[in-house]
């Protein structure tokens, strides 16, 4: 099979927690020709419309991105988001949202950027979920903090980075391989912190996993990367109307 031929199939789940009258998460995907970009963004629970500033991100950003033909490359994708932030902070002055990017091209090396505590993963045959980005919380300002600490600690729900009003904060940029047979996991912290690694499984699954008293939105986007040509989008369980698609 030759790598130009690399498809993609994503699979969507989200649902809404007990701490808001809205689910604050929401997901998009842009397709283009070449490749695709997916977001997933988490809008905080302490600003009064974060869930809509976490919206507008994902419009702007997906719009853009089908529209233009630059390539997409870190410094793009930063100035983008800069061009976002600039446009919108006047609009939420007292909002935030933690974001995760992910543009996987149909050939090659995937790109991740990421501000807050919206990780990506790749899912074992197993079913677990090896977590390769970190949050950006002061649960782990500095160091290796192990992932259990880390969901444990109430510290974890003060960011670092993030997409806010009163200043632009760059995103931590990696990148990752992307092979045919491979899935990634792109989820929020209601995924990865407060579900253990069975309901996780089970989460992806389509099963049914009960929401604790004060749980918060969960929700996650899979990446799956095929042995053909073409992108598959799908819901999990029930469709949602916080994924947002568009195709150039």
């Amino acid at each position: 099979m030759l790598l130009s031929e690399r498809g993609m199939e994503i699979n969507w789940r989200s649902e809404q927690g007990k701490r808001t009258r809205d689910n604050r998460d929401c997901g998009g995907v842009g397709v283009r020709a070449d490749a695709v970009l997916c977001l997933l963004l988490d809008g905080s629970t302490s600003g009064p419309t974060s869930g809509d500033l976490a919206r507008q991100i994902i419009r702007d950003v997906v719009d853009w991105y089908v529209a233009t033909d630059e390539a997409a490359t870190a410094e793009c994708l930063s100035a983008q988001l800069r061009r976002t932030h600039r446009s919108l902070s006047w609009r939420f002055p007292r909002d935030s949202a933690s974001y995760l990017l992910v543009h996987m091209p149909n050939t090659g090396t995937a790109l991740v950027l990421h501000a807050g505590d919206c990780l990506l993963g790749s899912r074992e045959q197993n079913g677990a979920v090896h977590w390769f980005t970190k949050p950006h919380t002061l649960a782990n300002p500095i160091g290796d903090v192990p992932f259990d600490e880390i969901a444990r600690s109430p510290a974890r729900n003060r960011l670092t980075r993030s997409f806010r009003a009163r200043e632009f904060i760059p995103a931590e940029v990696n990148k990752i391989t992307a092979e045919s047979g491979k899935s990634f996991v792109a989820a929020t912290d209601g995924f990865w912190a407060e579900l253990s690694a069975g309901e996780q499984a089970m989460f992806l699954q389509g099963d049914d996993v009960a929401i604790a008293a004060g749980g918060d939105d969960r929700s996650a986007l899979q990446i799956g990367c095929l042995n053909e040509p073409g992108t598959k989008i799908q819901f999990v369980k029930n469709a949602a109307d916080n994924l947002y698609i568009k195709r150039s």
